[in-house]
């Protein structure tokens, strides 16, 4: 493939993944009911699901290939009726070796102001291998919630990637604490398994500190 047209192709996906506007119905999995303990308070539930790209702008000396989404639903509940409403596609990522290369987002996220929620991460074949992806997309959705005003109770992995999680969340700043006080002032995050129990660790976020744990 020739540069000129190499050059071409790149401006081009970059154009397409990060138009933002709202998409064509799009195809999306529901998101399910959460362990009892955090389904009862969950006003809201973010999902992310990785996917892989098979052989999508997969050409020699791709810059970009292998790629992967990570595919971002929600849904609220209904604060009259305490139903859940349907589930929403509400932005598509891309990565490639764990670091973001687009976006697109599908529509406006509205949380509802002073409501409290879960970050439920799915999971497929390919969660294990694409840990790095799908918790970059976990941090990249704090501030969406925050922008809510809402609160994110806790960030929810499946059990057997919580270890996964853990080491690459403290490639990405976020140290281990036994637990948070009313004054903390600074970013924290909250991870628990979907087992209710198995894994529960709180994360503090540090610009400073490298790779120390905290017990």
């Amino acid at each position: 493939m020739s540069i000129r047209r190499l050059v071409l192709i790149i401006p081009f996906f970059l154009v397409l993944s990060l138009a933002l506007g709202t998409s064509p119905c799009l195809a999306v999995d529901e998101i399910g009911p959460l362990p009892e303990k955090y389904e009862e308070n969950a006003d809201w539930v973010l999902s992310a699901s990785v996917k892989p790209m098979e052989n999508y702008l997969n050409f020699a000396n791709s810059p970009i290939a292998p790629l992967v989404t990570v595919e971002v639903s929600y849904k609220v509940r209904n604060a009259q009726s305490g139903n859940w409403g349907k589930t929403h596609s509400y932005e598509t990522l891309w990565y490639h070796n764990g670091k973001p290369k687009g976006l697109r987002r599908h529509e406006k996220l509205t949380l509802g102001q002073d409501t409290q929620g879960v970050i439920l991460v799915k999971k497929s074949g390919a969660s294990s291998q694409q840990m790095k992806a799908l918790t970059n997309a976990v941090l990249r959705l704090l501030p969406d919630v925050y922008l809510n005003n809402a609160t994110l109770t806790v960030a929810m992995y499946p059990r057997d990637l919580c270890d996964l999680a853990d080491s690459e969340l403290s490639t990405l700043r976020f140290y281990r604490v036994k637990k948070t006080t009313g004054d903390i002032q600074t970013l924290t995050l909250h991870v628990v398994s979907d087992d209710s129990g198995g894994f529960d660790r709180y994360y503090y976020y540090s610009a400073v500190r490298k790779g120390q744990v905290l017990e």
